[in-house]
């Protein structure tokens, strides 16, 4: 690739594409993990602008977008838990309805339980079907990434 390779006094040759796809492959789960997150956060922030008074980032210690980061980690360490609990119970993921019931609600009890203790996490929403609708779009973009990051063939 044009401009992605750096010499080195050595004559030897590193192509950054090349080690983002060897990252990429060894490390993929740390890699949608932070993606995740991102898309948690980035959906929390973008509906407080959508949903005034509804949902509600920052408290008398984070201003909305702290809020929205830890809010992000917080739901997405709870999807990822229940995820991980779900994989060693030997939940099959392979049919797309139980994919998408089972991360739908791991998405809403997450986004609930951080709704919840909203004095750490300065997320909050005022009524449950705000929660209902938040878990369905974070479950969506979740799927868009994990099959960006994963792409099985």
């Amino acid at each position: 690739m044009l401009g992605t390779k750096v010499w080195f006094y050595s004559q030897k040759t590193i192509d950054f594409f090349e080690i983002f796809i060897s990252i990429k492959s060894k490390m993929y789960n740390y890699l949608l993990y932070f993606i995740y997150w991102f898309v948690n956060a980035a959906i929390l922030l973008l509906a407080t602008f959508v949903l005034p008074g509804n949902v509600v980032l920052g408290n008398w210690r984070f201003n909305a977008i702290e809020s929205s980061i830890y809010a992000g980690f917080c739901a997405t360490c709870f999807v990822w838990v229940l995820w991980d609990f779900a994989i060693s119970k030997g939940v099959e993921f392979e049919s797309k309805v139980v994919t998408f019931g089972y991360f739908w609600i791991a998405n809403i009890f997450s986004f609930w339980l951080v709704s919840r203790f909203s004095q750490y996490a300065g997320l909050g929403i005022s009524k449950f079907y705000w929660v209902l609708l938040l878990a369905l779009i974070a479950h969506f973009a979740q799927r868009i990434a994990w099959s960006l990051v994963v792409k099985k063939k």
